[in-house]
């Protein structure tokens, strides 16, 4: 009868805790997941960068900020998960923008998610499943992503809900819950849609009754259940899908990045880690701005989000039929990373917040690694019950199948991380049973510390682009330049011929006026990154700062011929050549610039004043009034023309210009002087009778 009693521990639902006991377990991981993460949270708060928004959090910040202040709808189709910027905005109206403020409100919530997966776990496992609130408290990853300014709290939050309402049978409307709660985190993470298929399984499969039936299910109820459950995310995302076909005239369920983030994962040579289309080109914006560009020019007409995001998706199939053996190894080597101890940033590095955190630092050695083998002997040592826990795996599966179709970032594999913890949960719980499979889940603890501790990433890359990302956002302000030269220096102790930390640098010499120290730097970047049309720019800037006209015409001739929004490098090249006085190659770098461009108006104006210095004043006035056939409201034009037709002895043409001049502009003097000097010729000539 013991060894019959003790194995039901394994096979079957654990004895819940009276309800004062769940209480009183919650209650103590609300306590200690809320201090550990205020700790955190205080002791990053004297760091350099605590108010800084790095990537995607610049991103949501200025998204947000548009919200609160009332631009509900927005523009176009959704291209990044929308509900983070709507928490900030609404965050924003009532208690303001302030970075201390977000961070503080995101670790109660992430001490929510804790509660949450320890209730899950009691509903599992009994008492001893409180470990996983437990275990997710001080997880130092959790904490590290509850402090950034960017969306995986909500992502934890709303996954550790989903398995609770899952886990917990005797909740009523489970089922439309949990298809209100999967929406919420598709709106959180696109790829957690895909949990719905293992979900619904689940729903249809499962014939035990709940709480409130009181005989087996039916095939007719579990399909109500299923109905629910679907009706449930249909209440969140069709708004959402409906509001995308009313601004962005297409109808998307969430956002319309799908395309690019499959061809990002999946294409010759994808590391399995975030890849940008265009070399130097991280942020969303770039992203997004550089996808339709390129869609477009490969098409040769413009397209709409979701043709964009089609053509991608093309270009990775194309790939994946043409090198089925290189894309599976693909596949291979990203499930290694997603379940790798390190800890793989795209953005800001843990290990650099843990500098600034006695905390992190303390917790670090509790890895991600070490997790996985923990959930690994769990899963091992609870196979017996697996007809009440298959959905857990499921979800797993479906949820690791879903990065590995595109890229792996730690932040990206957190929600698995409750998973892990519950799984965790269940072989402590059970370690106790002595019939228990002990055997085969420290088997199991074997083959995952040798998946998790492959050597497949270098931390040290990651530390070097958080610094510099900090660098970049202190080159801004011309009173933390000191701060960037720090962290520029930092980011080239860990990478000395790092491409970004020298283009930083770079354009931090240029702002402090050292053009040639800039000029070094620069071509040190371009060793790295030869094909960077941005480096080759500025680069050019550089050496024609210090005389070397040629030098920069060809490094702008090399930006010309690398880049892809339009005349941009050749204004720059035929600005330098005026400045050499070589007015005859500015023109005709200008009409390059014309043929690229025509309407450019830049580009008209230039060549114009070229033609002014060349003697060829009637050429010169048709650039003019081409530039003023596209902005009729330039005042530069206006002038342009005017100086051009009074030097031309047609002051009664020039004075209407003038005037139009100061009509847009009343405090060009300039413009104020020559229209009395233009109104005093035409007076001496009709005196004079000329």
């Amino acid at each position: 009868m013991r060894i019959r009693r003790r194995a039901a521990a394994t096979s079957s639902h654990a004895p819940v805790p009276p309800a004062s006991r769940q209480a009183t377990l919650l209650l103590g991981i609300a306590l200690l997941a809320l201090v550990v993460r205020l700790v955190y949270v205080w002791q990053i708060w004297h760091a350099p960068f605590f108010d800084l928004r790095l990537g995607d959090a610049d991103a949501y910040h200025r998204w947000a900020l548009r919200i609160a202040s009332g631009d509900w709808l927005g523009e176009g189709v959704f291209y990044q998960a929308p509900l983070y910027p709507y928490f900030l905005g609404a965050l924003y109206k009532v208690f303001g923008s302030g970075a201390a403020t977000i961070r503080v409100v995101q670790a109660a919530i992430g001490a929510g998610s804790c509660v949450l997966v320890g209730a899950a776990g009691i509903a599992l496992f009994g008492e001893w499943g409180a470990l996983a609130g437990v275990l997710l408290a001080v997880y130092p990853s959790a904490i590290f992503q509850d402090g950034l300014l960017e969306k995986s709290t909500l992502a934890g939050f709303f996954t550790a809900a989903l398995l609770l309402v899952l886990s917990a049978r005797a909740t009523r409307y489970r089922h439309v819950l949990a298809g209100i709660v999967l929406g919420l985190l598709a709106l959180t993470r696109e790829n957690a849609l895909l949990l719905a298929v293992p979900i619904l399984a689940w729903f249809l499969i499962d014939t035990r009754p709940t709480a409130t039936d009181e005989q087996p299910s039916t095939r007719t109820r579990r399909s109500l259940r299923a109905a629910a459950f679907a009706a449930g995310c249909a209440l969140v995302l069709l708004p959402v899908a409906v509001r995308n076909y009313a601004v962005g005239g297409e109808f998307n369920l969430t956002t319309s990045q799908f395309g690019p983030n499959f061809y990002i994962g999946n294409h010759e040579g994808a590391p399995g880690l975030y890849d940008p289309l265009v070399t130097g080109h991280g942020s969303a914006a770039d992203e997004q701005i550089d996808a339709t560009r390129l869609a477009e020019e490969a098409t040769g007409r413009a397209l709409s989000p979701n043709e964009v995001s089609s053509y991608w998706t093309g270009r990775a199939l194309q790939f994946i039929r043409a090198h089925p053996g290189a894309w599976l190894g693909q596949l291979a080597r990203k499930l290694a990373l997603t379940y790798n101890a390190s800890e793989s940033a795209d953005t800001e590095s843990q290990e650099v917040y843990a500098e600034w955190s006695s905390l992190l630092r303390t917790l670090g050695p509790f890895s991600f690694g070490v997790l996985f083998c923990l959930a690994a002997f769990g899963l091992g040592i609870t196979a017996p019950g697996w007809r009440r826990l298959w959905f857990l795996y499921a979800i797993a599966l479906t949820y690791t199948l879903s990065m590995v179709m595109f890229y792996v970032f730690a932040r990206y594999r957190l929600p698995l991380v409750p998973l892990l913890t519950l799984f965790a949960a269940g072989g402590l719980a059970a370690w106790r049973d002595p019939s228990a499979p002990r055997r085969a889940a420290l088997a199991a603890v074997v083959v995952a510390a040798g998946l998790a501790y492959l050597p497949l990433t270098d931390t040290r890359m990651d530390r070097m682009i958080n610094y510099v990302n900090v660098a970049n956002q202190f080159l801004k302000d011309p009173r933390r330049w000191s701060d960037a030269q720090t962290f520029y220096d930092k980011a080239l102790r860990e990478s000395p011929d790092a491409p970004p930390a020298h283009l930083g640098l770079g354009m931090l010499m240029a702002e402090m006026n050292k053009p040639a120290e800039a000029a070094a730097h620069y071509r040190t970047a371009l060793d790295g990154w030869p094909d960077n049309a941005d480096i080759h720019l500025n680069l050019a800037v550089a050496l024609a700062q210090t005389g070397d006209i040629d030098g920069a015409l060809g490094e702008l001739e090399a930006a010309a011929s690398r880049r892809h929004d339009g005349a941009t490098a050749y204004l720059v090249a035929a600005k330098l050549l005026l400045m050499r006085a070589r007015p005859r190659d500015a023109w005709m770098i200008y009409e390059r610039a014309l043929a690229v461009e025509p309407r450019n108006v830049d580009a008209l104006m230039g060549s114009g004043l070229a033609l002014t210095l060349l003697k060829r004043p009637d050429e010169a006035m048709q650039k003019y009034r081409r530039a003023l056939e596209v902005d009729p409201r330039n005042a530069d034009a206006h002038h342009a023309l005017g100086l051009a037709l009074a030097t031309s002895g047609r002051e009664s043409e020039a004075i209407p210009e003038f005037e139009e001049t100061l009509a847009i502009n009343p405090d060009d003097q300039d413009a104020r002087s020559n229209l009395a000097q233009a109104q005093s010729a035409l007076r001496n000539h009709s005196t004079t009778g000329r």
